[in-house]
């Protein structure tokens, strides 16, 4: 399985085999259960959705797994992200329009879509917010996932068009500081206090709004936003960690977020902080 969810996808950015699917989310594939679900308890696998992805004129472009040491791996939670086969092959856009999936066979959620997309010049895949997600139980036919599918597919245009007001939007400094002390808050605290934990400084703040390339030298409300996704999905910024050891603090670089449910909650929420602060 892959280390972090940012390495979930091809280099090249094309479509996943299933043999590539299987190294990076086995639970894909899975046909069981967990042990502690009744016989009432009726899975949508994964692999089955996948194939009506497919009928839908979508491949899979990115696999990654919650890594449990406690549960069986089979039936942890999952996500893949698919795109338009056409978009795939002859796209031209730098920013592709993707549906994301969330799933698990071990009981404890509902299988989720959400429209999202993927920015071409720093790898980013971010996952649009409020409005913009759906789910549907286990105990739910095929024929609901497609239900489903068809309304969030009907969502991608509207997705699109909010990401280019974006674009459209210039922010003032100090509009873009708000938003990235809002963005880094969805990963840590700010440092207010002397308690043991990881926090965030003005160096954190400093750190994601960096611009690292060109493209990103911008002050539209979009670029600001993927500079500062990228800082706090990647951990591309210093946090502070404070312990019975080191009671003042020590200064490191943040890991990248590794977690499957972390990484879909996190790029939601910074996806509404940016319309909320474009758009107030």
């Amino acid at each position: 399985m892959a280390k972090h969810v940012i390495f979930s996808r091809n280099v090249n950015n094309s479509a996943l085999s299933t043999e590539r699917i299987q190294q990076l989310a086995p639970a894909s594939f899975s046909t069981t259960k967990a042990d502690k679900l009744t016989d009432r308890y009726v899975s949508l696998n994964t692999s089955d959705i996948i194939t009506v992805m497919q009928d839908y004129g979508y491949a899979p472009v990115q696999a990654a797994q919650k890594r449990s040491r406690k549960n069986n791996p089979a039936h942890s939670a999952h996500m893949l992200a698919f795109a338009k086969t056409w978009d795939i092959d002859f796209g031209t856009e730098d920013i592709r329009p993707e549906i994301i999936l969330y799933n698990s066979h071990d009981g404890t959620g509902s299988v989720r879509l959400f429209a999202g997309c993927f920015r071409f010049i720093c790898d980013n895949g971010l996952i649009a917010g409020d409005g913009f997600q759906s789910r549907i139980y286990h105990s739910k036919a095929l024929s609901g996932f497609e239900e489903m599918l068809r309304n969030t597919v009907a969502t991608l245009p509207t997705m699109m068009e909010r990401l280019e007001k974006l674009r459209g939007v210039i922010l003032d400094p100090h509009q873009s500081v708000i938003m990235a002390k809002r963005g880094i808050e969805t990963r840590w605290d700010m440092l207010e206090q002397q308690t043991n934990g990881v926090y965030a400084t003005p160096q954190t703040i400093a750190d994601v709004l960096k611009i690292s390339r060109y493209e990103d030298n911008y002050m539209d409300a979009f670029t600001v936003f993927n500079r500062i996704q990228e800082g706090v999905i990647r951990g591309n910024a210093f946090v502070k960690s404070l312990s019975d050891k080191h009671p003042n603090g020590v200064t490191r670089k943040a890991r990248p977020v590794s977690s499957v449910r972390e990484n879909i909650r996190i790029n939601s929420e910074l996806w509404d902080i940016a319309e909320d602060i474009a758009f107030a």
